[in-house]
């Protein structure tokens, strides 16, 4: 049997007037690796923070003797001003407790009277904590961060490279070396967001170094692709409640769709058999029967309406969806666009954009673009919107094409104007109910709708966007990472409208489930100037490289 770590015994959390969890319940056992998911706000990250601290409201929180846990936060907390070389040199949050306990040993050291009694067993704790430490890597945090860099291909830049001239994907990479130093002696790892901001190579890498990782996982991630790799187990957090789920995503998705039938079916029995159960007792009131079996019916009553209250208690509560529905305009001819020998190379660089590329789109198809941070991806996207000229060679836009942008950071956007506005700016002839309907309709408050966008989250800016395409007459999608601050029940609605949209998409995403849903051809940017065309959607272009690699491999 499994030995357990951490047991949660009905879990309390609260923010003045707000429950976050209520009477949660979690067991995590060694081998375990648990996904936990639920809508922004639900408090995934703050069961991880209340574990973490044990500084729940009410209940119990314990600790198997001697864990180790370590904590990979969401916000990676980089000194920007440091150099590569002096922010690897940090150590994680994963050496605190050892850096405490050992701090803590040296200062009884330095007092003489320390001597006088039993001192041995404290060194010999002391030698334990200084092996245990050098195993895991703190002696050298550094050393073992530049190893992880190498396989995150990112060895090249010099230790003294500033962090400010990195991008926001190598930050993240460097963040995450340095964290994951030492945890070769954990016994349990908590992730928040691991997935954030790296590109598709890096997430490849980040799954096999947890699958390969000997403790337990508690992970929150919007990353489906992500949680069906690498858990074992899935945990909803929905209306401050958690419930739990054996399997990956995918097996979760199928059996809260069949426990939501059944409750449906369950409940729906419950009244009809309460509406019957009155009826009969009403009958006998009439008829003057006041004998033994109206006790019973009444008992029978009063055994319904408990079960009905419960059923009702455990169903979640409805939450109003998000309804995307986008129509192409009239169409365009077969052809839609087409790349003739072009070039692009930017200033400063060595290797180019484009190199001599030939590739065209046609009606209807849909695109995923992936490639390293770096290689292409939205220069493509910004040379067919007219942002970025060819260097040489030639874009042929057919008549009839009418495209829509999607910005990853929503620069189409005036950030100085409310939702309303904004859509007032787009179509001044709408009417204000009509643009009251549809902002509801992508789930804005009345209170959300008079709030200038600069205050609003990245999430809710991102709804304003895909509104505002809505909106727009085109026939052809251009889409930056457009599932970037979108909880789940959000990228579900906006998968769906893709999926129905008759128009042409070409999309760069780091999100492969999403990849996954909508393409039907993947756009390949290895970064030395060359696209590679494949078939199919994501997994299928992993299956068929996996099987050119192997085929070569053979040949040799």
């Amino acid at each position: 049997m499994a030995r357990e770590l951490v047991k949660l015994d009905e879990i309390h959390r609260t923010f003045g007037p707000l429950t976050i969890l209520e009477g949660v319940n979690l067991r995590i056992d060694e081998g375990d690796r648990i996904g936990v998911v639920g809508h922004n706000g639900a408090g995934k990250t703050t069961l991880l923070r209340t574990i973490s601290n044990q500084d729940q409201d009410m209940g119990d929180i314990t600790f198997a003797p001697g864990l180790r846990l370590a904590f990979l936060t969401q916000v990676r907390d980089l000194d920007e001003n440091a150099t590569l070389g002096e922010e690897l040199n940090r150590r994680g949050r994963q050496f605190q407790e050892l850096e405490d306990e050992i701090t803590d040993i040296e200062e009884k050291m330095a007092i003489p009277s320390f001597y006088e009694g039993d001192w041995q067993p404290t060194m010999d704790r002391y030698q334990e904590l200084q092996a245990l430490m050098a195993r895991s890597g703190g002696g050298d945090v550094a050393g073992h961060a530049q190893e992880i860099l190498k396989a995150l291909d990112l060895a090249h830049h010099p230790m003294e490279t500033k962090l400010s001239s990195l991008s926001g994907g190598e930050k993240a990479k460097v963040a995450l070396a340095r964290q994951l130093v030492g945890l070769k002696e954990i016994d349990l790892l908590f992730l928040d967001e691991p997935t954030n901001h790296l590109d598709l190579q890096t997430l490849d890498w980040l799954e096999q170094f947890l699958l390969n990782f000997q403790g337990a996982l508690l992970v929150v991630s919007h990353d489906r692709y992500f949680l069906d790799r690498v858990c074992n187990n899935i945990v909803e957090i929905q209306d401050a409640h958690s419930k739990g789920y054996p399997g990956n995503y995918t097996s979760f998705l199928k059996q809260k769709e069949l426990f939501l039938q059944t409750l449906e079916d369950r409940i729906n029995k419950t009244q009809k058999e309460l509406k019957r159960l009155k009826g009969a007792m009403q009958s006998m009131k009439s008829n003057n029967k006041f004998d033994k079996s109206i006790s019973q019916k009444h008992f029978m009553i009063m055994r319904s309406e408990r079960e009905l209250k419960w059923l009702k208690s455990i169903k979640p509560r409805q939450r109003r969806m998000l309804n995307f529905s986008l129509q192409a305009t009239e169409k365009s001819s077969l052809e839609v666009l087409d790349f003739h020998k072009a070039h692009l190379h930017f200033d400063g660089m060595s290797r180019p954009i484009l190199h001599g590329l030939e590739v065209g789109v046609r009606r209807g198809q849909k695109i995923g673009v992936v490639g390293p941070n770096g290689a292409g991806k939205t220069s493509i996207l910004r040379v067919i919107i007219g942002e970025l000229k060819l260097d040489s060679g030639q874009l042929d836009v057919r008549p009839g094409v009418q495209v829509g942008y999607f910005h990853q950071d929503h620069r189409s956007l005036s950030f100085d104007k409310t939702p309303i506005e904004q859509i007032q700016e787009l179509k001044p002839r709408m009417d204000y109910k009509d643009i009251r309907a549809m902002l509801g309709q992508f789930q804005f408050t009345s209170d959300m709708v008079n709030t200038k966008l600069q205050k609003l989250s990245g999430g809710e800016r991102a709804r304003i966007a895909m509104l505002k395409l809505l909106l727009e007459d085109n026939n052809m999608l251009l889409l930056d990472e457009p599932t970037n601050h979108l909880d789940t029940d959000a990228k579900e609605a906006l998968e769906y409208a893709l999926e129905e949209y008759d128009g042409g998409i070409i999309t760069v995403s780091h999100d492969r489930w999403f990849l996954d849903k909508i393409c039907d051809t993947i756009w390949e940017l290895p970064g030395d100037g060359s696209l590679w065309v494949w078939p199919g959607n994501y997994s299928e272009y992993i299956r068929r490289k996996a099987a050119q690699k192997e085929s070569q491999k053979d040949k040799k």
